[in-house]
């Protein structure tokens, strides 16, 4: 594990340290180009805030609501002889939405159940493999200022769906 965090460190100074070396080979001013870079990158999450505070509220929303266990409780009831967990269901809702709560609700899960559970293997499966659907076409489509963005949700959710799908069908077969 050591070998990692040192691999992960000096990769970080190698990247810093190539990109200085090699805006002062172009003859670039590295410090003024790195100053401009602070800024749009100000910009951008200044005219992305809304949208976050937004995904956050309505994540909040939801959890203290109780929709998700609601939603829990009633599709267990239907998906509980297809090899589903009831632990693993709010990840499932939850991670296109969020990955700050996914990540949170994976590691609840790998503590209660374990890691090299049937659970903890489908949660890793799920975490590796999905994405932030909602979140990211949402953070995107506020900066561009697209409109039609259901036909991106859909083709999202249905990554995401198979994700899950495949991930459980793959711990069914034994390949996990």
């Amino acid at each position: 594990m050591k070998f990692i965090q040192y691999f992960s460190s000096s990769a970080v100074i190698f990247i810093v340290g190539f990109v200085i070396i090699y805006g002062v080979l172009e003859r670039k001013n590295v410090f003024e180009v790195f100053m401009k870079g602070v800024i749009e990158g100000e910009k951008l999450v200044v005219s992305l805030f809304p949208t976050w505070l937004g995904l956050f509220v309505a994540v909040g929303m939801l959890k203290a609501s109780g929709i998700i266990d609601f939603l829990v409780e009633k599709l267990y009831i239907i998906l509980k002889n297809i090899f589903i967990y009831r632990e693993i269901l709010p990840l499932i809702f939850l991670r296109p939405i969020s990955g700050s709560t996914a990540t949170a609700m994976g590691i609840e899960i790998m503590k209660n159940c374990g890691v090299d559970t049937n659970i903890g293997l489908i949660t890793s499966c799920i975490m590796g493999s999905t994405e932030t659907t909602i979140y990211v076409v949402a953070l995107y489509t506020s900066k561009l200022g697209q409109k039609n963005v259901k036909p991106v949700i859909i083709i999202g959710l249905i990554a995401d769906f198979l994700c899950v799908f495949f991930s459980i069908f793959a711990l069914k077969l034994g390949i996990m």
